[in-house]
């Protein structure tokens, strides 16, 4: 038996083996003798003394240069030369693997951060013009990290205060509070519920008053309101019967004048 170098990895292997123990690689036996006769060629030209009965295949022999670098094994203080192209290539593939991993969370990360980013713009736009407080609390809670959070917060406060100055007023049914709400507040989403609510209270006391001037004064004010038609059906009958009184009045005088001259 004679130590030969594999043909595929190069390790030394026994000239009788039929496969390398080390990588797997079938060894053709003609192939094999051939290489054992040129090793002991090599071996015969070496100025050696050999003790008597010293088996010839036992022979010591001295690793070459390349021999060396493929059957060291890498101390704990060598770094990454001393790896076998075996060990570089899975570090290779679990670095790409990596790579790989990073990019894909990334995506994601990066694909989330957009929707919530769109999810909040909605949301925001939502509430423009907005009185419901409960559509700025609820933004507050899902978007506590939003650039526009200070003035939702902000208008969160003035909507509340709002919402119970309005509160006040429907209770109160005073109509020159209502009036200054509307001046003070033009923008609120309660100016037309103020409004309306003016109009009611204006058309509430002309009716009651039936009277010409309060009618009249109710058109001027409220030329396009809620009772604007039962206002003008109104300030008919209201003229009719002026217009009537005024004739029995006319009547009358004219007949006490009539009386007075015959006397």
């Amino acid at each position: 038996m004679t130590m030969i170098k594999c043909p595929e990895c190069r390790h030394h292997i026994s000239s009788m083996a039929k496969a390398c123990p080390e990588c797997g690689a079938p060894i053709d036996p003609e192939w094999a003798a051939q290489e054992a006769e040129k090793e002991l060629k090599k071996l015969e030209e070496v100025p050696f003394t050999v003790e008597e009965n010293f088996p010839p295949e036992n022979l010591p022999f001295t690793p070459s240069t390349e021999d060396e670098e493929i059957n060291h094994i890498p101390t704990e203080g060598e770094g990454a030369h001393a790896a076998s192209p075996r060990g570089g290539r899975v570090r290779f593939v679990l670095l790409f693997l990596l790579i790989l991993l990073g990019v894909c969370v990334g995506g994601l990360y990066y694909y989330d951060y957009t929707q919530r980013q769109a999810r909040e713009e909605r949301a925001y736009a939502l509430l423009q013009d907005c009185s419901n407080p409960a559509f700025y609390e609820d933004f507050i809670v899902r978007f506590p990290h939003s650039p526009h959070i200070d003035e939702v917060r902000e208008r969160l406060k003035e909507v509340m205060a709002q919402q119970n100055e309005w509160e006040k007023l429907i209770a109160s049914g005073n109509r020159q509070e209502l009036q200054k709400f509307v001046t003070e507040h033009p923008t609120s989403p309660y100016v037309k519920m103020a409004q309306t609510r003016i109009d009611s209270l204006d058309w509430a006391e002309a009716d009651q008053r039936r009277t010409l001037e309060a009618v009249t004064f109710y058109m001027a004010t409220h030329p396009d309101g809620l009772y604007i038609n039962q206002a003008d059906a109104l300030r008919q009958t209201l003229e009719q019967q002026r217009a009537a009184a005024q004739a029995r009045a006319d009547s009358l005088q004219n007949a006490l004048g009539d009386t007075l001259q015959n006397v």
